[in-house]
């Protein structure tokens, strides 16, 4: 087999492989790669650590490569057969030409078809009506056992392409079969396929290059910020991510992460004031505690004036520990959500009308009244209201001076219950007001531990109310009073 024959065969092996390979991609496009790519990263990524700037580069140009490579698949393809159909539409036109050139009578001009065949390149071979060989130029002796791959009912495919030509003609003539090499085909085919390699291999270097730059040039803010990060300690708290210019993702990523810093400040501050209010408030109790005991321990166990006073001093304050620990605790179970509510429907009236009779029967120096508008229902936990609006009435009694007025209304406001309950008392001043339910604070700062707490009261109170969807609203004029009111959602009203 000649050179041209051999390469004509390996072009037409080529463009078959490309055609399956082509819908081989393309099944493993649409069933495979995608799962086949994840499996890959997530495995790449188990065992290395990238960057992502790497890793967008790469996926990237990965992207941008498959892309490629199937455009440059269906180029080639649709280049090849375009080749193979305009080979056979001029063989068709040979072969007329060829059959023009016998007479009726079956008279073969062997010099002027040879002419013909020499000019335009290819080989011309004429058949009898029985199949057997005429005349022929091909010098390659035609192979009559090779079995041609078809295309047409007309036109095959070996080394070669072949087209045939039946004709009407005497003489015994049956057919003409005129063939051309394909190598000017695979010439053209190959030099495509190499414009296309180089030109995809600058492609994707430019893709990798350039893309890996912008990228490191867009996530230049995120390494700021993991620097910035780092400098973060808890001792110092103050510093902040520079907010980049540009309105994306990465500004909303700082301002998250310095409002989550703000967050974690608070937090930290509120802490350090908790522990330092904390250890003061039970410094005191346990230096009265410490002072006592050793009074007792040096004289005070023959006085008994000095005993009793002693012990009384030291169950005192052992009682303000128990309930300053013991609310300190409930704090603490509320800080980590362990802190349950029992809900259940009960009658504020009841609730209302019970409160103020114990009082009553604890305090005999204040005018303590309760009236409910009608029959109100509320859903929540009984005890913790009760609790909430005790610490209320708790500091009404602590502030109003003996004989002073103590009241607590309840109304129906449509679908809430509002809770008052006013004083007479000493009031609260404005700028301390925003202050109150702070744990630990206490706006009259000379108060005795007979006349205030520790400051926790409010605090508690403050949780129990937003727990049950309430809201509280303190006012207060020094000299005159304070009003709280607790606003709650009734569940059942007549």
């Amino acid at each position: 087999m000649s050179k041209a024959g051999q390469f004509a065969r390996i072009l037409k092996n080529v463009i078959k492989f490309i055609a399956v390979l082509l819908v081989q991609i393309t099944r493993l496009i649409l069933a495979y790669v995608p799962h086949l790519v994840r499996r890959l990263f997530q495995a790449i990524n188990a065992r290395l650590r990238f960057s992502i700037t790497f890793k967008t580069t790469v996926t990237y140009a990965a992207i941008f490569s498959t892309i490629l490579i199937i455009l440059g698949t269906l180029l080639i393809s649709c280049f090849g057969f375009f080749l193979l159909y305009q080979a056979n539409k001029s063989l068709a036109m040979n072969s007329q030409a060829i059959n023009s050139m016998i007479d009726s009578a079956g008279a073969i001009p062997a010099d002027q078809i040879r002419e013909y065949s020499d000019i335009y390149g290819i080989a011309v071979t004429i058949f009898g009506e029985e199949g057997n060989i005429i005349y022929t130029t091909d010098t390659a002796a035609v192979d009559p056992t090779a079995s041609p791959t078809r295309i047409s009912p007309t036109t095959s495919i070996d080394d070669r392409i072949h087209y045939e030509y039946t004709t009407n003609l005497t003489g015994g003539i049956g057919k003409i079969e005129v063939a051309q090499p394909l190598a000017e085909q695979a010439a053209y085919l190959i030099g495509l396929i190499t414009a296309i390699a180089f030109s995809f291999f600058i492609a994707i270097s430019l893709t990798i290059l350039i893309g890996s730059r912008t990228s490191r040039k867009m996530l230049r803010p995120i390494d700021n910020m993991t620097r910035t990060a780092k400098s973060i300690s808890v001792g110092d708290l103050h510093t902040r991510l520079d907010v980049v210019d540009s309105h994306d993702e990465l500004k909303e990523l700082a301002e998250t992460f310095n409002a989550m810093l703000d967050r974690i400040q608070a937090s930290f501050d509120q802490q350090n004031t908790f522990v330092s209010d904390a250890s003061h408030e039970l410094r005191t109790p346990l230096a009265v505690i410490q002072g006592y005991a050793n009074l007792l321990q040096r004289w005070g166990k023959e006085d008994k004036a000095v005993l009793q006073e002693s012990l009384d001093a030291i169950k005192s304050e052992a009682d303000y520990m128990k309930d300053m620990v013991d609310k300190l605790l409930f704090l603490a179970s509320t800080d980590k959500k362990q802190q349950q509510l029992e809900t259940a429907p009960f009658s504020i009236n009841e609730l209302i009308e019970e409160i103020v009779k114990d009082s009553r029967i604890i305090d005999s120096r204040h005018q303590i009244t309760g009236k409910v508008d009608g029959i109100i229902t509320l859903n929540g936990d009984r005890s913790l209201i009760k609790q909430a609006l005790r610490i209320f009435l708790d500091n009404s009694i602590k502030y109003t001076p003996a004989d002073g007025a103590i009241d607590i209304n309840c109304e129906l406001h449509g679908d809430k219950a509002v809770i008052v309950i006013s004083d007479t008392g000493q009031g609260i001043a404005a700028e301390d007001l925003p202050h109150i339910f702070n744990r630990f604070y206490k706006a009259d700062k000379s108060r005795t531990r007979e006349k205030g707490g520790a400051g926790l009261g409010l605090a508690i109170a403050q949780w129990i109310i937003e727990q049950h969807h309430g809201k509280i609203k303190v006012e207060s004029t020094p000299g005159l009073g304070t009003r709280v009111i607790t606003t709650l959602p009734a569940s059942i009203q007549r």
